[in-house]
């Protein structure tokens, strides 16, 4: 497939120029959501010709310029990247429809456009940099664009929890960046695969340096991921955000994060350097924290979207745990639930959103009797938290599952009765929703669903839960040649 040899850079070329066009187009708003939405549908259709050809032809590695490593600037595009590309682009264009067609909640839609359109060209570049300069230069763009598509809201609540976000996001990307000096100083490369041959060499040489590097990663990665207890940001910041700024940080933003740093841990580093020092332990201990503390958190909400949110962290915990197993059904796990973890947060959002925007009421103690109002929008809500929760022949059941069986071969039981925890304590607080919504006394709110155009994405997302529920062999083959990756 020689016409997809160029996707990588034209995925992030396409959305980088769409959201140069959308500010100018002014008050036409037929034609501005023509090119937002028209950059989505390209950016997928390029990521699905990628993925195809990755799978046929093995790692795609694409010299911008036609430069070589290590004088050149070199994309490199394996499995997990065309993998993480594909979740990317698909969870992103159904964000932009309701972006596009749903309540409006900011004045611009121009320019909040704009900045959608450059934080999910970063999250592109970020999971398929080849170099650590590149990497750095993406994670910039993508925190500075999620913060102001936090504040573009306007009001008190949003600006303070952008502030709250930039000055964590800050001392994250600073931990970064000494880690990629550090790195630099040991190896004299930023290109992962010279870092790694390289390494091999120096790495006995330079232990506590390399020690302070890895430190220093897992921390700023930690915080942008919101991965307990460096978290502290995120309730406030998803919370208060406009809907589908709300679904684009918790369904991917947070997620792009991780897989950044695993794609470190096998190309730069090298898992056997990575091995060396307890960071594994370490994963599973902040993984334990987050499903219990998240889940606990979230139970004493009254606010959806902060309850949302807290859940966004114990899930980020899910996906730490497989990885902290480290065996090939865990991490399978992990990378399943970051597409399971994006379909069915995204479409509890965009449902939220819908419910706030129909009837007024944020509070979940005035949810009584809003199901019987809003059927279809209740009905999504629930399809999304049953994911949640685990249910057999949602999404959520199947990464669930897989994370269950990998701490069972890691002859680690405790952590299969965490993850079984973990769902019960989900059950805790998405049931009662649930039930209050459907059978609860008459709500005193006019509230009805909305139209067929802002229901659409809500319906596919639904739809996704049940298909991935029923039919999760059809990313198999990434995700297991993924999980080869890190366990070869």
């Amino acid at each position: 497939m020689p016409e997809f040899m160029h996707a990588p850079v034209l995925i992030v070329a396409v959305l980088l120029l769409a959201a140069f066009i959308t500010p100018l187009l002014g008050k036409r708003q037929a034609a501005t959501n023509a090119v937002f939405l028209g950059a989505g549908v390209v950016a997928l259709v390029l990521s699905v010709g990628m993925t195809l050809r990755v799978l046929a032809q093995g790692t795609l590695s694409y010299p911008v310029g036609g430069w070589p490593a290590p004088y050149g600037i070199v994309v490199l595009v394996d499995v997990f990247a065309a993998y993480s590309s594909l979740v990317l682009a698909t969870v992103a264009l159904i964000i932009f429809w309701f972006a596009a067609f749903g309540p409006r909640e900011v004045r611009h839609n121009g320019a909040y456009f704009t900045l959608i359109l450059l934080l999910t060209a970063a999250m592109q570049g970020m999971v398929m940099a080849g170099d650590l300069f590149n990497l750095f230069v993406f994670i910039e763009i993508s925190s500075l664009a999620a913060i102001a598509i936090i504040a573009i809201k306007g009001t008190k609540e949003s600006v303070e929890a952008s502030f709250r976000y930039l000055v964590l996001s800050a001392l994250g990307s600073g931990g970064l960046l000494f880690s990629i000096a550090l790195i630099f100083m040991i190896t004299g490369h930023l290109n992962m695969d010279y870092i790694r041959t390289t390494l091999m060499v120096t790495a006995e040489q330079y232990p506590l340096n390399l020690l302070t590097s890895i430190g220093l990663m897992v921390v700023g990665f930690g915080v942008k991921a919101a991965l307990f207890p460096m978290h502290v940001w995120l309730p406030d910041a998803h919370s208060n955000a406009p809907t589908a700024s709300s679904a684009l940080l918790s369904g991917l933003v947070v997620k792009v994060y991780i897989i950044a740093l695993m794609r470190i841990a096998y190309l730069a580093l090298g898992l056997e350097i990575f091995a060396l020092f307890p960071i594994r332990h370490l994963f599973l201990a902040l993984s334990t924290g987050a499903l219990v503390a998240g889940s606990v958190f979230a139970m004493v909400q009254d606010n959806v979207k902060r309850l949302l949110a807290f859940s966004t962290v114990a899930q980020v915990g899910c996906i730490f745990l497989g990885f902290g197993l480290f065996n090939q059904r865990a991490i399978e796990g992990g990378v399943l639930h970051i597409l399971n973890h994006a379909v069915m947060k995204s479409l509890l959002f965009l449902t939220a959103g819908v419910i706030i925007h129909q009837s007024g009421i944020k509070k979940l103690s005035q949810f009584s009797g809003l199901g019987r109002k809003m059927p279809l929008t209740f009905a999504a809500f629930t399809i999304g938290a049953m994911s949640m929760v685990g249910v057999p022949g949602t999404a959520g059941f199947i990464s669930k599952l897989y994370l269950a069986l990998g701490a069972l071969d890691a002859d680690m039981l405790v952590f299969a009765v965490l993850i079984l925890i973990s769902s019960l304590l989900n059950a805790a607080y998405y049931f009662p929703i649930i039930i209050s919504a459907f059978f609860g006394r008459d709500s005193d709110a006019e509230a009805t669903d909305p139209a067929f155009a802002v229901l659409a994405p809500v319906a596919v997302l639904a739809g996704m839960v049940f298909f991935f529920g029923m039919f999760p062999s059809l990313m198999v083959p990434l995700v297991r040649q993924t999980a080869l990756l890190f366990v070869r």
